[in-house]
C-alpha cells in the first residue's frame, strides 16, 4: 500500500479524559527531526488538534511525542491576508476537515477565511510549502509565525532567520531551535511583529516573548521552504540549502519514497479491507519514532547539540522515545522489518549514556525520567541475541551494568531505590511509589544484562545476573495470586485490594501489573501455584468486572475510563502492562484462549479518528496490533522468541532483506477463532513458540483455522 492511501488522523480524537490514541497527524518523513500538524485549538495545550473541528490556526512545527510529555521548540505557521496590522487582527482561519488531505508526505488545507490553499511536503529537517492566495483584493498577504515563548528574528532579502526557546524542563532551559525560511518577493517594508501585548512593530528584527511575525510578500502564489537546526543558524541555512534546488513535487516524491520503502516491506492480501487499512495505518505509526536529534555538517558528518554539556558535539543522537512503551513491540518489529535501523539507534542511545552517565529511560529531547525501570536494556539484549550490532555490545554491556548499578541521580537517571533493591531484593513500598513495577522491571533488566553477557561469552557474569533476575519472586503472594507491594520490614502492605490503582502499581492495579516477569513466565507460574492455578487467575482477569478504585491517583484517570469502556474484564489492552497478557494462556497449556482473546481484542482498533483503545505511545500500541495480525508476539523480546497467536490475513508477504517469507492463513473465516495446524516450509510445527531464527530462515508459514479448538 502506498503512503497516499493512509489518512494520518488515526487515533487523533482525544481529550485528557479519554484517549483514542492521543495521536497527532504527523506530517513528516520517517524518524524526522520535526513533524508538522494542523493546529485547531492552541488554547487546549497538548490537545491542540481535533479531527472534526473546522478551526484552522495554522500548521504547527512540533516535537510533541505525547500529550503527557508536551511540546518543545515549536512554532505556528499560517498563511494569512490582512489590510493593516491592528491589535485585534484575527489570524484564525477555517477549513473543511473532510476536504483536507492528511497524508504523511502531503498535507493540503484550504483556508476559506483567508481564501488560501496551502500544500506542505516534509523533509528530514524542514519542509517545502506552496500557498496560493485566491483573494487579490486584500492589501497584504504572507505568512504569520507565532512563537510560543522566547524568540528572536531577523528579516533578510529573501526570508527570515529566527530562533525559538520554549523548553524549560530539561538539562538546558535555553535549548533553542533555529529556523531559516525562504519567502519569495518578501516585502520587508510591510512586515513586522506583534509583541506579547499585541503592540505592532514595523521592524526587520526583534526579540521578546510570544511574538507574532507578519511576513508580507508580493506574490500570490508563494513557494516557501524552511529548515531547522538545534546546532546553529548556520546549520539551519545549510540544511535549507540542501532542499532549495528541488521543486515541491520532487521533494513530495522523495518523502513518499521514504515512506514506501518501509511500508512496501509488508504486502497484505485479504478480504477484510478495513482491517488491512488499519494495519497499514499502524505501520505508518511504527516508523515515526525515535526522532533524529542529530544533523549533518558541511562534510556530511553527524553532529548534535548536547544539552548536558550545552555544546555541539560529533555523533548520532535520537530522541522522543519512552522505552517502557516501545521496548515491548516497536524494536522487535524493527528487527524483522528494518534490522538495518537498529545499529544506528543503539549508537544514539550509547551517545546518551556517554553524555549523561546513564542509559536513557524517556527522551524528549533529553531525559524526562518518566515511567519505571530502564527498559532500553530490553532493546539492547534483543539486538544482542539477534546478532544485531555485535560490535557495539561490549560498550553497551558496560553501559547497562554501570547505569543499573550506581546510585540514581535525582528522579530522572538510574534505578530509583537501587540500594534498597540490592539489599532487600525488592523495592520497598513504604519508601518508593509504584514499587511492584519497579521491582519487576529491574528483574527483567538484570535478565537482559545476562543475555548480553552470554552473547559476549561471559558465562559467569551471565549466571550472576540471571540469578538476580529472580528477585521479583520476593513480591509473590501465592494466596492471592498476585504480586503485592512489600514494605522494608519484609511484610506485605496491609489492606490489599486487587483493583486499587496507583501508589504501588503503574497506571493500573494488581490485575494488570502482577505478570510482567517477561523473562521468567514459567517461574512465575510455578510460584503462583502451577499452570492450572495460573490459568484460572488469567481467566478471572478476563471475566471479572472492569472495576477500579482510584487509589493513589485520587481521581479517575483516562486509563481507568478506557478499561471500563470496552469491558474486556481487567484486560486493559489500552495500556502496555496488558499487552502480553493474552499470550500467557499459552504458557499454561491453553493456546486456544490466547487465540480467541487476541482475535477479539483486534476489534478495538480501526483506521479512524478513534483508532486505538488507549494511548498509542510512540508506535507501541500500533506495534501490538501489527503483531496481533501477523500471528505471533514477543512476550520476552530479550529471548528472541515469539509466542504464537492467531493471524488476521489470508496472506502476508514479508519482504526481508535477503528473501521473502509468506504467511498464509487457510480457512480464514470470521467465525473461525482457533488455530488447528501450523507448518513451516511444509513441516508441522507443534511448538507454541517461534524463534526469530526460524522466522528469518523460513519461506512459507501456513496456519489453518478451525471452528473449535483441537482436543488437548
Amino acid at each position: 500500500m502506498l503512503i497516499d492511501a493512509i489518512d494520518i488522523r488515526q487515533g487523533t480524537q482525544n481529550s485528557p479524559e479519554r484517549s483514542h490514541g492521543n495521536c497527532l497527524p504527523y506530517v513528516g518523513v520517517p524518524f524526522a527531526m520535526n513533524y508538522f500538524s494542523v493546529q485547531t485549538n492552541g488554547a487546549a495545550g497538548a490537545w491542540f488538534f481535533s479531527p472534526t473541528s473546522p478551526r484552522f490556526e495554522g500548521i504547527r512545527l512540533t516535537h510533541q511525542p505525547s500529550p503527557w510529555i508536551g511540546d518543545y521548540c515549536h512554532l505556528l505557521l499560517h498563511p494569512v491576508t490582512w489590510e493593516t496590522p491592528t491589535a485585534n487582527l484575527d489570524l484564525t482561519g477555517n477549513y473543511r476537515p473532510r476536504e483536507a488531505r492528511f497524508n504523511a508526505h502531503d498535507l493540503r488545507v484550504f483556508d476559506d477565511h483567508f481564501d488560501a490553499l496551502t500544500k506542505l511536503t516534509p523533509t528530514t529537517y524542514g519542509a517545502s510549502v506552496q500557498t496560493t492566495f485566491y483573494d487579490g483584493a486584500t492589501a497584504h498577504r504572507g505568512l504569520a509565525i507565532q512563537l510560543p515563548d522566547q524568540g528572536e528574528f531577523t528579516l533578510t532579502d529573501h526570508g527570515v532567520r529566527l530562533a525559538v526557546t520554549d523548553y524549560h524542563g530539561g538539562e538546558d532551559p535555553d535549548l533553542t531551535l533555529y529556523l531559516e525560511l525562504n519567502i519569495p518577493e518578501l516585502d520587508v517594508n510591510a512586515s513586522g511583529y506583534y509583541d506579547a501585548e499585541r503592540q505592532w512593530h514595523a521592524a526587520s528584527s526583534g526579540r521578546g516573548q510570544k511574538m507574532t511575525l507578519l511576513l508580507a510578500t508580493k506574490a500570490t502564489r508563494l513557494n516557501w521552504q524552511l529548515a531547522t537546526s538545534y546546532v546553529s543558524l548556520d546549520q539551519a541555512r545549510l540544511n535549507l540549502s540542501r532542499i532549495t534546488p528541488k521543486s515541491w513535487a520532487a521533494l513530495r516524491n522523495e518523502s513518499a519514497d521514504a515512506w514506501n520503502q518501509y511500508l512496501d516491506r509488508v504486502e497484505v492480501h485479504d478480504h477484510h479491507p478495513a482491517t488491512v487499512q488499519t494495519f497499514y495505518s499502524c505501520l505508518y505509526r511504527l516508523f515515526l519514532f525515535p526522532q533524529r536529534f542529530y544533523e549533518l555538517d558541511a562534510h556530511d558528518q553527524p553532529v548534535h547539540y548536547d544539552t548536558t554539556a550545552k555544546q555541539v558535539k560529533p555523533g548520532i543522537l535520537y530522541t522522543n522515545n519512552g522505552f517502557w512503551d516501545t521496548s515491548k513491540t516497536v524494536y522487535s518489529l524493527f528487527s524483522i522489518l528494518a534490522p538495518e535501523l537498529l545499529p544506528q539507534f543503539l549508537r544514539g542511545f550509547l551517545t546518551s549514556y556517554q553524555e549523561t552517565g546513564y542509559l536513557p529511560r524517556w527522551l524528549a529531547p533529553d531525559e524526562r525520567g518518566m515511567m519505571p525501570g530502564n527498559l532500553v536494556d530490553s532493546i539492547i539484549a534483543e539486538c544482542a541475541v539477534k546478532d544485531l550490532a555485535p560490535e557495539l555490545m561490549p560498550q553497551l554491556l558496560v553501559a547497562m551494568k554501570d547505569s543499573d548499578a550506581k546510585p540514581a541521580k535525582g528522579d530522572r537517571y538510574g534505578r530509583q531505590g537501587s540500594a534498597d533493591y540490592d539489599q532487600l531484593g525488592y523495592v520497598p513500598a513504604d519508601r518508593y511509589p509504584e514499587s511492584v513495577n519497579w521491582t519487576q522491571d529491574y528483574a527483567y533488566s538484570d535478565y537482559c544484562i545476562s543475555q548480553v553477557a552470554a552473547s559476549l561469552q561471559q558465562p559467569e557474569l551471565a549466571a550472576k545476573y540471571r540469578r538476580l533476575s529472580k528477585r521479583y519472586l520476593n513480591l509473590v503472594d501465592r494466596a492471592s495470586g498476585f504480586l503485592r507491594p512489600k514494605n522494608a520490614n519484609g511484610q506485605f502492605k496491609a489492606n490489599f485490594a486487587p483493583d486499587r490503582w496507583g501508589s504501588d502499581y503503574t497506571e493500573g492495579s494488581a490485575w494488570q501489573n502482577s505478570f510482567s516477569a517477561y523473562h521468567d513466565i514459567p517461574g512465575l507460574i510455578a510460584a503462583l501455584g502451577g499452570p492450572d492455578r495460573f490459568d484460572a487467575q488469567l481467566s478471572a482477569l478476563c471475566n471479572t468486572r472492569p472495576s477500579y478504585q482510584v487509589g493513589g491517583y485520587g481521581m479517575v484517570i483516562h486509563e481507568m475510563a478506557e478499561m471500563a469502556a470496552v469491558d474486556y474484564g481487567q484486560l486493559a489492552i489500552s495500556n502496555q502492562p496488558s499487552f502480553h497478557l493474552p499470550y500467557l494462556f499459552t504458557y499454561c497449556g491453553h493456546p486456544e484462549k490466547t487465540q480467541v482473546t487476541v482475535k477479539q481484542l483486534r476489534k478495538l482498533f480501526n483506521a479512524g479518528f478513534t483508532g486505538f483503545p488507549g494511548d498509542e505511545d510512540n508506535g507501541s500500541m500500533a506495534g501490538w496490533f501489527i503483531f496481533a495480525c501477523l500471528g505471533f508476539y514477543p512476550v520476552c523480546p530479550a529471548d528472541a522468541t515469539y509466542v504464537r497467536g492467531i493471524p488476521a490475513f489470508d496472506r502476508v508477504i514479508l519482504h526481508l532483506p535477503d528473501h521473502d517469507v509468506t504467511l498464509t492463513t487457510a480457512n480464514n473465516h470470521d467465525h473461525n477463532n482457533f488455530v488447528t495446524s501450523f507448518a513451516i516450509d511444509g513441516q508441522p510445527h507443534e511448538a507454541l513458540t517461534l524463534t526469530h531464527a526460524d522466522l528469518l530462515k523460513s519461506t512459507n508459514i501456513v496456519t489453518r483455522l478451525g471452528l473449535v479448538p483441537n482436543p488437548a
